[in-house]
């Protein structure tokens, strides 16, 4: 698996790209350590470069952050956010059979890291966090790759597969939020 025609066609092409997913015999570990972890820890590293270099919108005020602290917070990130991928592959694959899929975690791994591209994407514009919200609005992107993977990657029934992304979704939410309060205390602007 190449990682930049992976990334242009789940992005550009995500019909055709998800059919080449499903035929694709990708181990769990090629899929976190070839493109998973990449695709994090750049936008991690974006996003704390961005505050390295341009801080939060009060370093008019002379409030600033360490390299260290910024360095901490974006390992952390990294460590939560690869949980998470994993949290919800889980509920994935637990959902899928009540909606007439398969349980296949590996299937469900896939269908959760590559409909997260676009929100790694959008976490690169981190590196100028005056962009910072553009990239979040990327990241709902993947809500629709999603819906697209769910019947090729699942065998989620067309039917069903707008009822299983809406219930997938609100985990994801609380996972979100989960994630939000494990991070925050770590984030150098907490205080």
């Amino acid at each position: 698996m190449d990682l930049i025609s992976r990334v242009k066609g789940i992005v550009l092409a995500p019909r055709e790209e998800w059919l080449m997913i499903e035929r694709e015999g990708l181990s769990l570990g090629d899929l976190y350590l070839r493109y998973a972890l990449i695709l994090i820890v750049a936008s991690s590293l974006a996003r704390a470069l961005g505050l390295l270099f341009f801080g939060f919108p009060m370093r008019h005020l002379g409030v600033g952050f360490s390299p260290a602290s910024i360095g901490g917070w974006a390992f952390f990130e990294i460590l939560v956010e690869t949980g998470i991928l994993f949290a919800a592959a889980f509920v994935v694959q637990y959902l899928a059979p009540r909606f007439g899929g398969r349980s296949d975690f590996l299937a469900a791994n896939k269908l959760v890291v590559f409909s997260s591209t676009p929100g790694w994407l959008g976490g690169l514009l981190g590196i100028f966090p005056p962009l910072g919200a553009l990239g979040g609005l990327l990241g709902l992107y993947g809500l629709y790759l999603f819906y697209l993977g769910a019947p090729v990657i699942l065998n989620i029934p067309e039917e069903k597969k707008g009822s299983f992304l809406a219930v997938c979704l609100l985990v994801f939410l609380g996972l979100f939020l989960l994630m939000g309060l494990f991070l925050s205390p770590f984030h150098p602007g907490y205080s």
